[in-house]
């Protein structure tokens, strides 16, 4: 496309006046950003040197209302899990079972899991297998000879001991 003298001249004449008008606006925002900045310092100033004060008088008047209402709150929150613990631990045990009973083993285990997480299961026992039966027996069998062999060691037989030539 080609353009006449006279419209490239108006062109660049207006790029000329947007590039002028963009570099007046960032001047423009530049000081707003200030004016802000300085508003929001003053006015930090201000909530420290009035409202503060004001909060804490307001807040030390409120504070044994609020602690007497915290307080009530402790109390029914107590009341309600030493009522609801039993009934929802039954429910969940009474699930569990009826879950197991469906042989859905993946949903009573989760089941299971989150009741021991929250605290109204306990969880549930280990079995003892045979491997842990045979290492505790051998265990014992081996703190009963080291016994046995200390006993044998330190014991003290007349008999064991020769009496020396000359007597």
């Amino acid at each position: 496309m080609k353009l006449s003298r006279k419209r490239r001249r108006e062109l660049r004449r207006l790029r000329g006046e947007a590039q002028e008008l963009l570099d007046h606006q960032r001047v423009v925002l530049s000081h707003a950003g200030e004016v802000l900045h300085e508003a929001s310092r003053q006015a930090r100033k201000l909530s420290d040197e009035h409202v503060a004060p004001r909060v804490d008088v307001a807040l030390e008047a409120a504070r044994p209302t609020i602690d007497r209402g915290v307080e009530s709150a402790r109390r029914a929150v107590k009341t309600v899990r030493r009522t609801a613990t039993p009934l929802v631990a039954s429910a969940l045990a009474s699930t569990i079972q009826k879950l197991d009973q469906l042989e859905q083993v993946e949903a009573s285990r989760q089941v299971r899991g989150f009741g021991e997480r929250t605290g109204f299961l306990q969880p549930a026992k280990k079995k003892r297998r045979a491997g842990g039966v045979i290492a505790i027996g051998f265990g014992i069998a081996a703190a009963v000879g080291v016994g046995y062999a200390l006993w044998q060691a330190f014991r003290t037989d007349d008999e064991l001991w020769v009496a020396p030539e000359g007597e």
